[in-house]
């Protein structure tokens, strides 16, 4: 219906509004995508409820802590809003809510941070937690990568590193100049059965995010 030529103003609202709609939805099915958690069927489920009674057992406010993230990048991932705007406008809420989640990782205990790598929605995480190149220790992206594939590397076990590069190859490797150094930590860091079982999770995860298109696609360098 060519409703615009009778109403030009009508005309050019229904076409902003029929864009920014569309800008919507597409802007949910990236999220969607970068949300999904990968799974490895009912032994997985088991394993995860297993891990979360024993860490109740013991104390560990493993479930608060999670609840924690997910509450900050709920604040972050805005369905109205995009990130850049919210960087621009509220850039101290942003930085507060960032850390807060960088600090979760960086005081959980082991178990703990395990079980939550393996439950939240870390490739969202990655791409919604920004470097911030004009703030002075800023660079809360690359911090939080760090953190989980150098700093905390040696007590994740082979699940969490699995979900630590599959969140990076999702994000795209050339999205940070670190990301190919920080995928061949994770896998010059893991020997052994540890290694085979790392190549067989990352092929076992029912999408193209396999580990021939890691190593001969997604690293580019020498």
């Amino acid at each position: 219906i060519a409703f615009g030529q009778w109403s030009p103003s009508l005309g050019f609202l229904s076409v902003f509004v029929a864009g920014y709609g569309m800008h919507i939805w597409d802007r949910h099915l990236h999220r969607v995508e970068l949300g999904r958690q990968i799974g490895f069927g009912i032994r997985r489920g088991q394993s995860a409820l297993q891990s979360l009674n024993r860490l109740r057992a013991l104390g560990i406010p493993v479930e608060d802590q999670l609840a924690k993230i997910n509450s900050c990048l709920s604040d972050l991932d805005q369905l109205l809003i995009s990130s850049t705007i919210n960087n621009i406008f509220n850039p101290g809420l942003i930085l507060r809510k960032e850390r807060e989640i960088i600090s979760v990782f960086e005081e959980a205990e082991s178990s703990a941070l395990n079980y939550i790598v393996s439950h939240v929605k870390l490739g969202l995480l990655f791409y919604k937690i920004k470097d911030h190149p004009r703030i002075f220790s800023g660079h809360h992206r690359t911090e939080l990568v760090e953190l989980l594939a150098v700093a905390r590397i040696s007590v994740l076990n082979t699940l969490s590193r699995v979900i630590v590069l599959h969140a990076l190859q999702i994000m795209k490797l050339p999205a940070n100049r670190k990301a190919e150094y920080w995928v061949r930590n994770i896998f010059l860091n893991t020997h052994q059965d540890e290694l085979s079982e790392l190549k067989t999770l990352t092929d076992a995860k029912g999408d193209y995010f396999c580990t021939n298109k890691l190593i001969y696609e997604d690293i580019r360098s020498e």
